[in-house]
C-alpha cells in the first residue's frame, strides 16, 4: 500500500482546503474534530504553521492523511496530524513520522515537539516507537459563573504583547507551545495585570478561554496568581481553559473552583541529532 502514496507540501494548497482536509482525516477520531477555513487561520497563524513543512499526502490523487508543522527557530512541532480513516492500521503513520523526522533532520532542527491524548494508546506507542518521549501532562480546566462578589484587587487592562514580553525575558519559563508567550499576543485576546506583577490573558466568547496567568519571579508565592484567578472569574464569568495547562499547576486552579476536564495531553519531545 505505501508504494502508492506520494507527498507534497501544503503549501500548494489554501486554508479552506486544508481545514476540509484535515477536517475529514480526523473523521471517526476519540475526540471529534472539525475546523473551518476562517478558523484554521487564525488558530494556526498564532502557533507558527509553516505549510513549506507541513506535507499532505495522497493516493491515486486523493488526500490521504495531512501533518501541520509548527516552527520556531531550530524548534519545530507537529501541530496536527490526521490519517482517512480507511488507511489506518496500515502503517501509514509510521511512514510519515519518519518523513516528517527526516524532513527535521535536513532543516538542521534541534528539537521536535507534539502532543497527543493520554487515551490515545495506539498513538502514543507509535511516538514512543519513533524516539519521542513524554515531557509532562497537560490538562485543561472549565469554571462555572460566580456569583456576584468583590475580591481584593483591580485587574488594569494592558497589550498582550507588554505581557508576553514580559513572559520572553524571564528565562527559566518554559511552557507549552499553545501556552507559550510567541502564541499568546497574536491570538485575539485581552490582557490583564494585578499590581503589575500578576498577568492573564483571555479571549472573550461563550464560553471565554482563559489562555496564560504568569506572575513575576520576585512576585511568586504571595497569592498573586489565586487573585487574579479569582478577579478574572468574576469579570468573564464561566471560564474554559485549553488542554495545554501543565499538570504541576492543577492545584492552583483546582483551589479557585475550577474543574479539570476529563481529556489530557502528553506533551512528547525528541532530541535531533546535529
Amino acid at each position: 500500500m505505501l508504494d502508492t502514496i506520494t507527498c507534497t507540501t501544503a503549501a500548494y494548497w489554501n486554508s479552506y482546503q486544508l481545514a476540509a482536509i484535515l477536517t475529514s482525516c480526523f473523521e471517526g477520531y476519540m475526540t471529534p474534530f472539525t475546523i473551518q477555513g476562517d478558523a484554521f487561520v487564525a488558530r494556526f497563524a498564532a502557533e507558527d504553521i509553516s505549510l513549506n513543512d507541513s506535507l499532505v499526502w495522497l493516493q491515486e490523487g486523493q488526500t490521504v492523511a495531512l501533518a501541520l508543522i509548527a516552527r520556531r527557530g531550530r524548534t519545530c512541532r507537529l501541530a496536527a496530524f490526521a490519517i482517512r480513516p480507511a488507511l489506518r492500521g496500515q502503517g501509514l503513520g509510521k511512514h510519515c513520522i519518519q518523513q516528517l523526522i527526516d524532513a527535521a533532520h535536513e532543516r538542521n532542527d534541534k528539537t521536535f515537539f507534539l502532543e497527543v491524548i493520554t487515551d490515545n494508546q495506539s498513538g502514543v506507542a507509535l511516538y514512543q516507537r519513533m524516539g519521542f518521549t513524554i515531557q509532562q501532562t497537560l490538562i485543561g480546566f472549565h469554571a462555572p459563573s460566580l456569583p456576584a462578589t468583590q475580591s481584593a484587587g483591580q485587574l488594569i487592562e494592558i497589550a498582550p504583547l507588554y505581557m508576553a514580553r514580559k513572559m520572553m525575558a524571564d528565562p527559566h519559563h518554559h511552557l507549552p507551545w499553545l501556552s507559550a508567550a510567541e502564541t499568546l499576543y497574536k491570538l485575539p485576546g485581552k490582557a490583564f495585570t494585578l499590581d503589575d506583577v500578576a498577568y492573564g490573558m483571555v479571549i472573550p466568547g461563550d464560553p471565554a478561554k482563559l489562555r496564560m496567568l504568569y506572575v513575576e519571579p520576585h512576585a511568586r508565592g504571595r497569592g498573586e496568581a489565586k487573585t487574579l484567578l479569582m478577579l478574572l472569574r468574576e469579570k468573564f464569568g464561566y471560564l474554559s481553559t485549553a488542554v495545554a495547562i501543565p499538570e504541576s499547576l492543577s492545584p492552583l486552579f483546582l483551589s479557585c473552583g475550577f474543574i479539570e476536564e476529563p481529556i489530557k495531553q502528553y506533551e512528547m519531545s525528541q532530541q535531533l541529532s546535529s
